[in-house]
């Protein structure tokens, strides 16, 4: 069995990062969410699948850009949905949501295990530009072989939080857990992709895109 991570630092060290720079974080969860509302409200069904991959790709950039301690705001996360790579973003998560449908209609457990298995992809679109769009699934899969239960468990014990979030309308969530959630799973992706660099899963060129 490969190494694992500790989900416990990760989440103290989340916690330490929204109390910092709780303006910023509450700032873009909040943004996130209007928008999709916004867009949900406004949008044919085809139209929010295709935004709301390119939102979770932007999502997870900002998040994993506050975890390694970069200087970023909203508008660079905004910013990010408009790059060059608009397209790649786009087809990457729609692979993924493809492939959880399709591992879906053999069952609900291979569908849930796919989605697992995927979970870096938009960690991967927003952190290596130059991986392509399916192989940000392919190397997604690589890395979290082995951390799938571990996954599960750091978003089960959330499931507090996301009841008291309810409770006060969703404030509590773009005040605080949403932020908390983001940074811990962006954190959780650093800690993945060091072990799957480590025990030879990936390789960092790869990661670069040289090997595509």
């Amino acid at each position: 069995m490969g190494n694992t991570f500790d989900r416990i630092p990760i989440k103290e060290q989340a916690r330490g990062i929204v109390s910092a720079q709780r303006s910023v974080c509450a700032l873009a969860c909040l943004v996130l969410t209007l928008l999709s509302a916004l867009l949900g409200g406004l949008s044919a069904g085809v139209l929010m699948v295709l935004v709301s991959g390119l939102f979770q790709v932007a999502q997870s950039g900002f998040f994993l850009r506050l975890w390694r301690g970069e200087s970023v705001g909203v508008a660079d996360m905004l910013a990010s949905m408009a790059d060059d790579g608009f397209l790649r973003k786009v087809g990457g998560m729609l692979w993924v949501q493809l492939q959880v449908f399709l591992y879906s209609l053999l069952l609900i457990v291979p569908g849930l295990m796919r989605a697992y298995s995927l979970a870096l992809t938009p960690y991967i679109l927003a952190d290596c530009p130059n991986v392509s769009a399916t192989q940000a699934s392919a190397l997604s899969a690589r890395m979290m072989y082995g951390h799938r239960m571990e996954l599960f468990i750091a978003q089960l014990s959330f499931f507090g939080w996301l009841l008291l979030s309810g409770l006060t309308g969703g404030i509590l969530y773009v005040l605080h857990v949403g932020p908390y959630m983001e940074l811990t799973f962006a954190g959780i992706y650093e800690e993945i992709r060091q072990i799957a660099l480590d025990e030879g899963k990936v390789s960092q060129l790869e990661l670069d895109g040289a090997a595509n």
